[in-house]
């Protein structure tokens, strides 16, 4: 992916870092941290709405993007239509969908903002009727320009900023290991010996 700033889409970094992550599943996926300039950072609510939607667009206003975020952009459905999806942990989800529907976006400094989605428009998923409450943040132009699934997040204070570069210069995944013939017997040193787990899409 080349620099989303370059034309805009979010305006101008001073800093980017990122991490691509293997989960074992699937195809590879990447975490990026993007700093911007002082003058593009986003400091209120409706420079927020101007980048990030957290919507499902009229099929009437862009039929495109309105295909793309159905497709790729629903989280779900989980919950009680859904209590056996991956992300349900003990009766909640752990992303904490659905979301409450907020007629405009609020500022949050304890963590991400409280993104707008009106109770609007409803669209069929895997079978089961969604709205706002279960779409993930996105940026518009790196939805059509890439048609995958991108989740952007504006991240507005110092704790999820310290999470996201802890989140990235985390290493990859390690398992403590030993092999033995016979019957095992402790060993400090061979307990702290690291291996490195390779997923199948990894090793490919």
């Amino acid at each position: 992916m080349d620099d989303p700033t370059v034309h805009g889409a979010l305006g101008k970094s001073i800093a980017q870092v990122y991490t691509i992550e293997f989960q074992k599943r699937g195809l590879p996926h990447a975490h990026i941290l993007i700093v911007l300039r002082a003058a593009d950072k986003f400091s209120t609510s409706e420079h927020i709405d101007k980048f990030v939607h957290a919507e499902i667009l009229s099929s009437t206003e862009n039929l495109r993007l309105h295909e793309i975020v159905t497709k790729c952009l629903m989280h779900g459905p989980c919950g009680i239509d859904n209590p056996g999806e991956p992300c349900m942990k003990a009766g909640q989800c752990k992303n904490m969908f659905p979301k409450e529907f907020r007629t405009e976006t609020t500022m949050n400094m304890s963590v991400y903002p409280l993104y707008r989605r009106c109770p609007s428009d409803t669209t069929f998923v895997r079978g089961k009727e969604m709205y706002n409450r279960f779409v993930v943040p996105y940026n518009p132009y790196l939805l059509l320009k890439y048609n995958a699934h991108i989740n952007i997040e504006v991240c507005t204070s110092l704790h999820v900023v310290k999470y996201i570069y802890k989140y990235i210069y985390k290493g990859f995944d390690c398992a403590n290991m030993v092999l033995s013939a016979g019957q095992v017997q402790y060993n400090e040193i061979a307990n702290y010996i690291n291996a490195r787990y390779v997923s199948a899409p990894e090793a490919m």
